[in-house]
């Protein structure tokens, strides 16, 4: 059931101009992702709503869906990630690097296998300091990387996470020079196990206190800290989920905010989003924006990965909607940082066991 803010202030005086822009984004980026995932068979066109070409709306321009359901990333922790025949441990941490590299398909660059349902790296082996198997790891992203497939993505920047991993294996290794590589995250995730982090996620209640437990970690600021603990709310095994009221505006929601409430406070931010999930059909945010039956829960084994269908905003997809709107605003007008626009995907990928 929706919940309602008591708001302390007047989120109903907004801009009119950008709403209606928000309304045919949200519109557009939705009628893409059913044609996608093959719920429709209309011809996508990037019109803005006044029939002009927008390069920001281009086919090519990646946005992420508002909808959990509808987010490959967060499709591939529900279908892969959270039913694998691995520890509770080793599940959450693959699903922290899904994020914290970014790139689809890093699961299988790290352990060089090509079954998206058998591509995941164990985590205890690590924290045990298995060298052997961590040296194995190491060589794979190496290999990953001489045949030029991503392990980062490129919708976000990793410096805080990479600088984390290398400062983190700095210090376990003794080596103040030692230069980052990729493997330094996945050292750095895997110390989850025995520093509290693991132990604290198993008793939350709520997708705040993942937020806060995970900011206690160096490099895990606002934006991972939210976005990571949705990913791991798409798990069932853990007991909070992504519609619990709290949301750590980003700097496009943030962008956003303030182009529709030039005067709003900064302290209430996250208040405005939570207007935008109450209030999305009163004030046009929704207006001719069918949220698919056929996206309304992913099913694996026949069972339903979430306890509510997913037919309308979420307080996390809206966060999400409103990072991707304000990135819109800012480069829809220039093409070539729209073309760059693009996730990061490792597609149809033959590794040689001979190289490994």
């Amino acid at each position: 059931m929706k919940e309602v803010t008591d708001y302390k202030y007047d989120w109903w005086n907004f801009d009119k101009e950008i709403m209606q822009d928000f309304n045919w984004f949200l519109y557009k980026v939705n009628q893409r992702a059913c044609i996608n995932f093959g719920f429709e068979n209309s011809v996508y066109e990037g019109f803005n709503r006044k029939g002009e070409i927008d390069h920001g709306l281009g086919i090519n321009v990646e946005y992420f869906h508002p909808t959990i359901t509808l987010d490959d990333r967060m499709r591939f922790i529900a279908e892969n990630i959270s039913t694998a025949n691995i520890s509770l441990f080793n599940i959450v941490c693959n699903t922290f690097i899904s994020h914290f590299y970014g790139a689809r398909g890093v699961h299988q660059l790290l352990t060089q296998s090509n079954d998206v349902k058998n591509c995941f790296a164990d985590f205890d082996r690590i924290a045990d300091n298995d060298q052997e198997y961590i040296q194995t790891l190491r060589k794979n992203f190496d290999i990953a990387k001489s045949m030029k497939y991503p392990i980062w993505g490129t919708t976000e920047l990793h410096t805080s996470i990479q600088t984390s991993g290398r400062n983190y294996c700095r210090k376990k290794y003794n080596d103040p020079a030692r230069l980052f590589h990729p493997i330094d995250v996945s050292e750095w995730v895997a110390s989850f196990r025995d520093n509290g982090v693991f132990e604290g996620m198993k008793k939350a209640n709520h997708i705040e206190e993942i937020y806060k437990l995970l900011r206690t970690q160096p490099g895990i600021g606002d934006y991972y800290g939210f976005h990571a603990a949705a990913s791991t709310s798409v798990l069932p095994q853990l007991k909070y989920h992504h519609d619990q009221k709290f949301v750590a505006p980003g700097p496009g929601a943030v962008y956003l905010i303030n182009k529709l409430w030039p005067n709003s406070p900064k302290k209430l931010h996250a208040e405005a989003i939570y207007f935008l999930r109450e209030q999305s059909d009163e004030i046009g945010l929704t207006t001719n924006v069918k949220f698919h039956d056929k996206a309304q829960n992913i099913f694996v084994e026949g069972k339903p990965i979430f306890t509510e269908p997913q037919d309308g905003l979420k307080y996390y997809g809206t966060e999400v909607l409103c990072c991707q709107f304000g990135i819109y605003l800012q480069i829809r007008n220039d093409k070539k940082l729209c073309d760059k626009r693009k996730v990061s995907r490792t597609e149809n990928t033959t590794f040689s066991k001979s190289l490994i």
